[in-house]
């Protein structure tokens, strides 16, 4: 505030020039405040604070405040579940509650800004980015005891490795432009950079911006240690670290590496406690490592995104059997997210594993990662813990891929043998993969291995929204492994093959429970879209083309892709419970029970139940079927009860379901048909007729009129006792003996068949007695297709051959089996001439009626 003389003293002495002189400065310097403080104000940046700024009745630190919040809890609840343990991380060490884990972390950094009570260069302190000038010295004064921004200058400085206190910001120019170099006498155990406590652990470190060259070359080359040693940055016991901007070149193990200060903890430990907590690596590079270029170990809430990690050496291992991937979550990690990372030129892309004695990692989000020229894209296993006498995994669970794309995996001669495959699943249960694409190169002899494989052990995996194209030479796009270490429970759905492997899907021996939809495959000259060896997948609407066939399944080719359902199927229902899963409700209102195994209700309503086993109710309201028996059904009914094993019934009825309301039923075991009602014949067909065999063995011609000679049949002579005629019109047929050999079943003197009770599954039921002669294996010809055996009309209206005597009102005989006027009245009747007679056919044609001879 500026507070000027208001009274002067008049005198004009020095007091009144010091007074005078004194106000006009103390206006001049205020002016002069006024038009800087303006200036500023119009220059700066952050002139006003967000609650200072009203907009539409809000200030912008209200609204601001308002959205992160609604962003947080999109984060937060993303897929309807809240992890407890994640939950619990967003509690800060001064126990504030941040809304998500990544505002933790970003309030750790604030933290670490605050705490920097000072800002240095190293170069200060000695240290000369000239490539040969040894500062190990001048950055261990700089960094101090932490607490501290270290600045680097641009160029190569040469050091024995950096260790990194609490608080503490490193950071350089820039990836390639600063570059941290190990000297030639540093140890082959050593880092580029690590931090300096891993007995008690550090926190709030951030390494920026700088390449980190391990020098593999030094002492005429040198190699991992052994542990987690030879890396160029590892962070051990680290809570709250950053890596931005950095890369790792050649190291002798890992490009980077968050950890615990050893790799043996053992799974019935906390094997997390002397991990890292909250670590964020972003836009690094990693390439040249002896084993992986950015892994994890004992770790969680790692966060490692924009990365690139590529073509490492695999120095660490014995030539031939370097398995040097690009990203790795390995041994005990938990709750890791990478989010858009590149990889290429590694034994694997991203790898999510264990080794057999430790834990492996769980919860794991791989989103948006990119593998190029990896051998196997994407792979997750837990070694030692695959095959079937192997102990079953207890920690290989919850990993997710979204939005990956493998595209072209190769062979590469680090790991010999090793197959190239977009994504293996081994021993992890819990996985969903969504937005997969995989792009093959057509002409690549990928020597008929799978593209996707799902095997040893791995259970409950989605796969949904899958892409895969060009792998002309693999053997299957995705294969589900049998056996002992088969894959199980596993949902393949919206998938699209083309132009791609030999077969689509093959699904191996003992692989039940299997759910596949939604599915379109063009092949190019491939040999089938699915291939299974059992029925029981569940398959519903797949498309295919370019096969030589759609599908084989359990043996069986089709040129289509079946529809295949299984457990307790229900469609067109309103309502309704089939509770075996073998049984089936279709098209049905009313609260209608499907109780037994195999049972099926179609058109159904009112409540309709079926009790047993090998039931049907069809077309039927208000129905049952009744007991345990088995192969009972009701058709067409209403208020009907069946209670009789193999039989179908109808009828009708009013009130509950009851047997009295059947009103035909055919008995399946006797053969039986029954009902109240008339039978009738509503065609053209007039006469009823009997089989008969002819006594030379040979056919005898329609419209003959026969006689019998014994018990067999010949043509009809003057005189003789007419039986019938040769008839092709009958409306009943008795005596035909279509099914079996007549002598089957025993019969009594009478001719009627003996029974016997038989054990059926455990129920007592009536069936004739087969005859021992009897031979299954036998080719039992029915009667109608042998030329001996004859449809003679008995009764009825007949059509007859005539002569040249007979006319419409006459009464004919026999002569030779042809039907010539009878000179006495007796005879058959002649009711019209169909045809008249033809000198030339030797006959004519009459309908004649047909009556039993006295």
């Amino acid at each position: 505030m500026v507070r000027l003389t208001k009274n002067y003293n008049t005198t004009r002495n020095s007091l009144y020039e010091s007074q005078l002189s004194g106000d006009m400065q103390s206006i001049e310097n205020a002016l002069n405040d006024h038009e800087y403080n303006l200036k500023s104000h119009k220059n700066a940046k952050t002139a006003h604070t967000s609650d200072q700024i009203i907009h539409g009745g809000f200030t912008v630190a209200n609204r601001l405040d308002n959205l992160n919040a609604r962003f947080a809890n999109v984060i937060v609840n993303h897929d309807g579940k809240d992890v407890k343990e994640i939950v619990d991380a967003r509690v800060t060490t001064d126990g504030k509650i941040a809304q998500t884990l990544k505002d933790r972390l970003d309030l750790e950094f604030n933290k670490l800004e605050q705490k920097i009570k000072r800002e240095v260069n190293v170069d200060d302190f000695g240290a000369v980015p000239d490539g040969k000038t040894d500062s190990s010295e001048a950055f261990r004064k700089a960094v101090g005891d932490g607490r501290v921004r270290v600045k680097l200058s641009a160029g190569i400085y040469v050091i024995r490795g950096v260790k990194l206190p609490s608080w503490t910001y490193l950071i350089g120019q820039g990836k390639g432009v600063t570059t941290l170099k190990l000297h030639e006498d540093t140890p082959a155990s050593e880092w580029v950079i690590t931090n300096a406590d891993y007995e008690n652990g550090n926190r709030n470190i951030f390494v920026q911006g700088m390449s980190l060259d391990w020098n593999p070359d030094r002492q005429g080359g040198v190699g991992a240690t052994g542990g987690q040693h030879s890396s160029c940055l590892t962070y051990a016991k680290v809570k709250f670290g950053w890596v931005k901007d950095v890369e790792a070149i050649n190291a002798g193990l890992h490009g980077f590496d968050i950890t615990a200060p050893t790799y043996d903890h053992l799974a019935s430990t906390q094997y997390t406690k002397d991990g890292c907590r909250y670590i964020w690596l972003d836009n690094c590079v990693a390439y040249g490592a002896g084993d992986d270029g950015i892994t994890t170990h004992y770790s969680e809430y790692i966060f490692i995104s924009n990365s690139y990690s590529f073509d490492q050496r695999g120095t660490a291992h014995p030539k031939g059997q370097s398995n040097s991937n690009g990203i790795e979550v390995d041994d005990g990690s938990k709750h890791v997210w990478l989010i858009n990372n590149f990889t290429s030129g590694n034994i694997r892309g991203v790898e999510v594993k264990a080794h057999k004695e430790w834990p492996a990692s769980q919860n794991v989000h791989v989103i948006g990662h990119v593998s190029f020229h990896d051998v196997r894209c994407f792979d997750l296993r837990h070694i030692g813990h695959h095959k079937a006498e192997d102990p079953e995994s207890t920690t290989a669970y919850d990993v997710t891929l979204t939005d990956c794309t493998a595209i072209e995996p190769i062979f590469n001669d680090m790991y010999e043998g090793l197959t190239p495959r977009a994504l293996v699943v081994s021993a992890y249960k819990n996985v969903a993969v969504s937005n997969f694409t995989a792009i093959g190169d057509p002409s690549y002899d990928y020597k008929d291995n799978p593209v996707i494989a799902l095997q040893y052990r791995s259970r409950n995996i989605s796969l949904n929204n899958i892409t895969i194209r060009g792998f002309k030479k693999a053997g299957f796009d995705i294969r589900l492994y049998g056996g002992p270490q088969k894959t199980d429970n596993v949902n393949l759905s919206n998938f699209t093959f083309y132009k791609s492997a030999k077969q689509g899907i093959g699904i191996g021996g003992g692989v039940y429970s299997v759910n596949i939809s939604n599915g379109i495959m063009e092949g190019e000259g491939g040999t089938y879209g699915i291939t299974s060896p059992n029925s029981q997948a569940n398959i519903n609407n797949v498309q295919t083309s370019g096969y030589s066939y759609a599908a084989m399944i359990k043996g069986n080719k089709y040129k289509f892709v079946p529809t295949n359902f299984k457990g307790g199927f229900r469609g067109a229902t309103t309502s309704g419970a089939p509770l075996d899963p073998t049984s089936a409700i279709i098209a049905a209102t009313g609260d209608n029970i499907a109780k037994g195994p195999r049972n099926f209700m179609g058109g159904v309503s009112g409540g309709s139940s079926t009790e047993g086993s090998r039931q049907a109710i069809i077309a039927a309201n208000n129905s049952k079927t009744k007991g345990d028996g088995p192969a009972r059904v009701v058709m067409a009914a209403q208020a009907v009860t069946n209670d009789d094993s193999y039989s179908v019934v109808g009828g009708y009825g009013t009130g509950s379901p009851s047997k009295n309301n059947i009103k035909w039923k055919i008995d399946s075991t006797g053969g039986h048909i029954r009902g109240v009602g008339r039978v009738e014949s509503v065609s053209d067909f007039k006469d009823l007729a009997e089989y008969f065999e002819s006594k030379d063995g040979r056919k005898i011609e329609s419209g003959f009129l026969v006689t019998l000679d014994g018990d067999k049949i010949r043509k009809a002579e003057k005189g003789d006792k007419v039986l019938g005629v040769i008839s092709e019109t009958a409306g009943v047929i008795m005596g035909g003996a279509a099914f079996y050999w007549n002598d089957r079943y025993l019969r009594n003197e009478f001719g009627g068949i003996i029974y016997e009770t038989i054990n059926d599954n455990g129920r007592a039921i009536i069936v004739p007695m087969e005859n021992p002669n009897y031979n299954p294996d036998l080719e039992y010809i029915p009667r109608e297709k042998r030329d001996e055996w004859h449809v003679v009309g008995l009764v009825g209206q007949v059509f007859v051959r005539i002569d040249e005597t007979v006319q419409v009102g006459d009464y004919i005989v026999p002569a030779d089996g042809i039907g010539t006027k009878s000179e006495d009245g007796t005879g058959f009747y002649v009711m019209r001439i169909n045809r008249s007679y033809s000198a030339e056919k030797g006959y004519g044609v009459a309908l004649v009626f047909m009556h039993p001879q006295m």
